[in-house]
């Protein structure tokens, strides 16, 4: 049996880096390029040598900044120095610390290197320190936004009406995410005082900001700016619900394009359509995010309802029986808890949806 012939390959050489085991093909063509370009072509699949970038980052331009907006591949990042923002492109060579599936989301602190036109190469993605992320079939996660302090749920008190069940889930994953919960409840204007308490109650009775405010006239708006100021915040919500409204009113230079709920259905149509970072004119920043229909948990858990819930998990304490399912079974102590209204029927119900999501996974 003929022996197969190995090819030379004329003009190039074989590095082997020291300590990594990996072998990379070169050649002068790769020495002799731009910073940028040895970068990008240092890695193929498998990822940039750490040494290498390291050298290249230490003779060239490389800068901080924090990601405003993402349009594919493309990031444009707020620069540490300040002035205008700055077009960079995220690459192979691109060091991620975290799954590929996310690998630059508004708010991730990046490092890119200035040299030639731009769009710039992003050269890291720094560790997240907090990140609002949301489920998707096949148990993927989307991270929605990063190092961000505060989670803001912002719903409606009609037009569209208001939705504990997504108000929820959208509080919990923020939570999980380590970012500080917030509910703003909008269009205060259209419905009775005692309806406001009635629907803003067990999320008080949680000891999180839950503030009823009127972006057509302003009621509660001052209240929202205290807990905003110098703190960077997602907006989170229905569509349709005002988020856009509110930060118009909050940023009054924004401009942000708003569109009445439409149909007999109570939804929104979508205006905001990716996410993008807004600096506060009163200190502190804001992600606004695409209006939400539903919401995914990743991975929900009994210990992460636990904190959210406890007023059902105190009354399930005196259940009869430990396996008890709170759905009328015998010995059950939830429903009397419900009867005496110390449990929402809502909050029970969307307790209840998430447990089913648990045993069911």
């Amino acid at each position: 049996m003929k022996k197969k012939r190995k090819r030379r390959q004329v003009g190039r050489t074989v590095r082997r880096s020291p300590g990594r085991g990996r072998v990379r093909e070169t050649g002068d063509a790769v020495e002799d390029a731009p910073l940028r370009e040895k970068i990008l072509r240092g890695r193929e699949n498998l990822g940039a040598l750490p040494e290498e970038a390291s050298r290249a980052e230490l003779e060239g331009d490389v800068r901080r900044g924090r990601v405003a907006s993402i349009r594919g591949r493309e990031a444009t990042v707020e620069p540490d120095q300040g002035g205008e923002l700055v077009p960079t492109m995220l690459r192979r060579s691109t060091r991620v610390p975290h799954a590929a599936t996310s690998p630059v989301v508004v708010g991730d602190r990046v490092g890119y290197l200035v040299e030639g036109e731009p769009p710039y190469v992003l050269t890291e993605v720094e560790p997240r320190r907090t990140r609002l992320v949301r489920g998707r079939r096949g148990g993927e996660e989307h991270v929605i936004c990063a190092n961000v302090d505060l989670g803001v749920m912002v719903s409606s008190a009609a037009e569209p009406p208001f939705k504990p069940r997504l108000v929820d889930r959208v509080l919990l994953s923020v939570q999980q995410g380590e970012l500080a919960p917030v509910l703003v409840l909008n269009k205060v204007d259209l419905v009775e005082p005692v309806e406001v308490d009635r629907m803003l109650a067990p999320y008080r009775g949680l000891g999180l900001p839950a503030l009823p405010v009127s972006a057509a006239t302003g009621h509660g708006l001052d209240a929202l700016v205290d807990v905003l100021r110098d703190r960077t915040s997602v907006f989170s919500g229905q569509s349709g619900v005002g988020k856009s409204s509110i930060l118009n009113r909050l940023i009054p230079d924004l401009d942000i394009r708003t569109q009445d709920v439409y149909g007999r259905v109570g939804k929104g149509r979508h205006t905001t359509t990716a996410s993008t970072l807004y600096p506060f004119p009163f200190g502190g920043a804001v992600v606004d995010t695409p209006g939400i229909r539903s919401f995914a948990l990743r991975e929900p858990t009994a210990d992460a309802l636990t904190g959210f819930f406890p007023e059902i998990f105190a009354a399930a304490s005196r259940c009869r029986f430990s396996d008890c399912h709170h759905r009328g079974d015998e010995g059950c102590a939830v429903p009397d808890a419900v009867a005496s209204g110390r449990i929402s029927r809502d909050r029970l119900d969307s307790f209840l949806t998430l447990m089913e999501e648990i045993r069911g996974g």
